[in-house]
């Protein structure tokens, strides 16, 4: 089977049960948080619910964890893999396509300008 994005029909299904799922979730979740624990016991049966402490701790450290990811971790990560100022892959990679000679009557090929022409013709000053 090709991999595809589009949907087709277990994706579809699938896809729908999981958006119904969490939004079942996220209304027992909230009704948990919101509700007191007398109305819960008394009035629906429910005796055993977690502390409501884990209805504010949770949401809070996963936004902590997903900040600290955000801000510290990615960036170094980022940097680590990052070549250094003078490293030659900055400049140029694997795909490059080097200068080719052409005739005069042509379409120059395809190619990359060498960062040495960049910085000639843009920092160099032009003698009058």
């Amino acid at each position: 089977m090709e991999h595809t994005p589009a949907p087709y029909g277990p994706r579809a299904v699938y896809g729908y049960a999981m958006y119904i799922g969490s939004n079942m979730l996220f209304l027992l979740y909230v009704i948990w948080a919101i509700i007191p624990d007398e109305v819960l016991h008394d009035y629906l049966g429910l005796t055993y619910w977690p502390s409501k402490y884990w209805a504010v701790a949770i949401p809070i450290w996963a936004l902590t964890a997903l900040a600290t990811f955000a801000f510290l971790i990615y960036p170094a990560i980022n940097m680590v893999i990052t070549p250094d100022i003078d490293d030659i892959r900055t400049i140029m990679d694997k795909y490059v396509l080097p200068k080719t000679e052409t005739t005069s009557d042509g379409i120059p090929a395809v190619s990359d300008i060498p960062i040495t022409e960049v910085c000639r013709k843009l920092y160099l000053k032009k003698d009058s």
